[in-house]
């Protein structure tokens, strides 16, 4: 058996609705992660919403962290995915604001990165979070299945 990851890459079907949104009262804009699981199949989502200049990202991002909780560790890469998806809600999902909302550079002039940059460095947020809920998972399977083993009398 074999098990399927599904990640989707779409386009941002409310684009205009979260741009409009920000230009008129402010707040920003913010992608936030989603897993649904189900015994072989898991999808991985993206959903970018509006958050409003008196919301914070991490009540906002709350919402979302309790949804792949519930529906996101039903099947084996799901375990894997979930810890990721929810503590990056949590920590309120990635401001995508600035990639969104600059404009693209004038001819000649250089390309301002640093909304990029931005983006990179919560994505590596999101890699380091993987690494060390994998420390994790090797830390529990060595101290209940190798540990008790190696005390067993001979």
């Amino acid at each position: 058996m074999i098990p399927i990851f599904w990640t989707t890459k779409s386009s941002i079907p409310n684009l205009q609705e979260l741009l409009d949104n920000y230009q008129s009262h402010g707040g920003a804009i913010v992608q936030y992660d989603h897993v649904l699981s189900l015994l072989i199949y898991t999808q991985r989502t993206t959903e970018f919403v509006w958050v409003g200049p008196h919301t914070t990202r991490r009540m906002v991002g709350f919402k979302h962290a309790l949804f792949c909780f519930f529906l996101g560790w039903w099947s084996i890469l799901g375990i894997f995915a979930t810890p990721v998806a929810i503590i990056n809600n949590l920590m309120g999902g990635i401001d995508v604001t600035r990639v969104l909302t600059s404009p693209p550079p004038l001819p000649g002039q250089p390309y301002d990165d640093s909304a990029i940059r931005e983006l990179k460095a919560a994505r590596k947020r999101q890699q380091y979070v993987f690494l060390a809920y994998l420390g994790f998972l090797i830390l529990l399977v060595i101290i209940f299945c190798v540990i008790p083993f190696m005390n067993a009398p001979h």
